[in-house]
């Protein structure tokens, strides 16, 4: 009998898993493959409108988690696990400098905490952030280090202790956001006026900048059928949902859905090849 496909999520913060490539992991969820997810902090530096107690350090903390346990159920992914560091928050901020938080700790911590679960959970294909952040996040640029350290250290162990009965992991992808789109929302935006170095709810993301960086597409995953999935899991995420990014939401509807209908992703490993392809899992061996 053929083994469980085991596909690992690797993210920062709670909502990452859903407001990234939550369609991705309930499409496969639903395929039959043991989805799990490991988010790194506790998502303590994100803002919240309302109601505005939950800003205590405690309680945010504990109501992220729940919105996590139901976002992750939404998804159908089979387990998620919480590592035990603090939000570091955006480039700047007071967030960077706390001493639990996850850029505070030293690199081979995390590389080692990760490797043991890529033990346990013996992923065949992982998903992590791109080395730029997604949107220049410390936490997401570390993830990815750390998650790509692991990534490679668990390939050499299952090749070097085969006694030791571990499988190693075949495939690393990064999220990957078309930025063709975000290079048409910069120009569009000037034209209006629109600042677009201070962006989003919190005016701390800067389009210009992400809109040079490059994050080629390797993969680009159907995902129209699990679009709902995704929507459920995000508005789990209840303290941090306010609809969808406004930039999204400025698209006309029938573009839109056109446009979420896909996932895309870089390829880290192995070498990507000339043809874009439809499935994570293609040429995994089982």
């Amino acid at each position: 009998m053929s083994r469980k496909a085991v596909l690992l999520g690797i993210f920062a913060h709670p909502d990452d898993e859903s407001f990234g490539p939550g369609a991705t992991l309930a499409r496969y969820a639903a395929a039959g493959a043991a989805v799990h997810v490991i988010i790194a902090t506790d998502g303590i530096a994100g803002s919240v409108g309302d109601p505005a107690d939950l800003a205590n350090h405690d309680t945010l903390a504990q109501v992220r988690s729940a919105e996590l346990a139901n976002a992750v159920a939404a998804l159908g992914a089979a387990s998620v696990w919480s590592l035990p560091y603090r939000d570091s928050g955006m480039r700047g901020s007071a967030d960077n400098d706390h001493p639990d938080a996850l850029i505070r700790q030293p690199v081979e911590h995390v590389v080692q905490e990760l490797l043991g679960y890529y033990r346990r959970l013996q992923p065949d294909v992982v998903i992590t952030h791109d080395p730029f952040g997604g949107y220049g996040h410390p936490d997401h640029i570390r993830v990815c280090e750390a998650a790509t350290a692991a990534f490679h250290i668990a390939r050499g162990e299952a090749a070097r202790l085969p006694a030791a009965g571990w499988r190693r992991p075949q495939k690393l992808y990064y999220t990957a956001f078309p930025k063709e789109v975000v290079r048409f929302f910069v120009r569009a935006g000037a034209l209006l006026g629109r600042d677009m170095t201070r962006f989003g709810r919190n005016q701390d993301i800067n389009l210009a900048e992400i809109a040079t960086w490059e994050t080629p597409v390797h993969a680009r995953i159907d995902v129209a059928a699990y679009t709902p999935a995704k929507e459920r899991a995000s508005i789990a995420h209840a303290s941090q949902y306010s609809g969808g990014p406004s930039w999204l939401r400025a698209i006309p509807g029938p573009l839109r859905r056109r446009f979420t209908s896909y996932e895309t992703f870089t390829r880290a490993f192995p070498s990507p090849g000339k043809e874009v392809e439809e499935d994570l899992f293609e040429g995994v061996v089982q």
